[in-house]
């Protein structure tokens, strides 16, 4: 019988883990969903957008049209060699074919990026920065600890909790509870005094 309680606490434990695992998973496709765009979030790794963006900021990304990004966003997008870049446009060049292409520079580089982004590869507008928080992804360590510092404490707290109302009834009973009860008090009867002299008793009580 322990052998299946034990298995059966193991599994509502793993189950927990698992909804709240699966919890971050829907947060992320809602974020997906209600931002328009394919990366909600992303980590700075880099300075080459220095002061805007430091490194280990997390920015929330808005996916927009692309009539809508004018010079001076700060726009996610896709390099010619595949890599995700987050730079601030400098130019924007209608073509004749209706596709819209992006100049772009990162606020510390000397001078600007040496190609044009076409519109189909602009993953979205920097719309807010987080920032510091990105360090958590950076340092591997760190999501690492944090994980096993989760799992720790779904595992602990169920028993934390069965000890908590094991010894519930063991605790001293509050003031409250005391003095609803009523009290009864008693005079106890004082001794009488008895002063003897030649011609007269006195009997007093105190």
């Amino acid at each position: 019988m322990k052998l299946k309680l034990k298995q059966r606490k193991l599994l509502i434990d793993i189950l927990i883990i698992i909804t709240i695992l699966a919890a971050f998973f829907l947060a992320y496709v809602g974020l997906r969903l209600f931002l328009a765009t394919d990366t909600p979030f992303i980590v700075i790794a880099s300075g080459s957008m220095n002061p805007a963006l430091e490194v280990g900021d997390v920015i929330i990304v808005q996916g927009v049209p692309p009539t809508s990004i004018q010079v001076g966003d700060i726009i996610v997008f896709d390099s010619p060699e595949k890599i995700q870049t987050i730079h601030r446009v400098t130019q924007i060049q209608d073509q004749s074919n209706g596709t819209i292409l992006f100049k772009t520079k990162g606020d510390a580089n000397p001078i600007e990026d040496p190609y044009w982004t076409p519109e189909q590869n602009v993953h979205g507008r920097v719309s807010y920065r987080i920032p510091w928080l990105g360090w958590l992804a950076l340092i591997p360590m760190i999501p690492l600890t944090v994980a096993i510092i989760i799992i720790i404490i779904v595992l602990i707290w169920p028993e934390k909790r069965r000890k908590t109302k094991k010894w519930k009834f063991l605790r001293p009973r509050k003031t409250a509870e005391i003095l609803a009860k009523p009290i009864i008090l008693t005079r106890t009867p004082q001794p009488t005094l008895t002063i003897i002299d030649q011609n007269t008793i006195y009997q007093h009580k105190p």
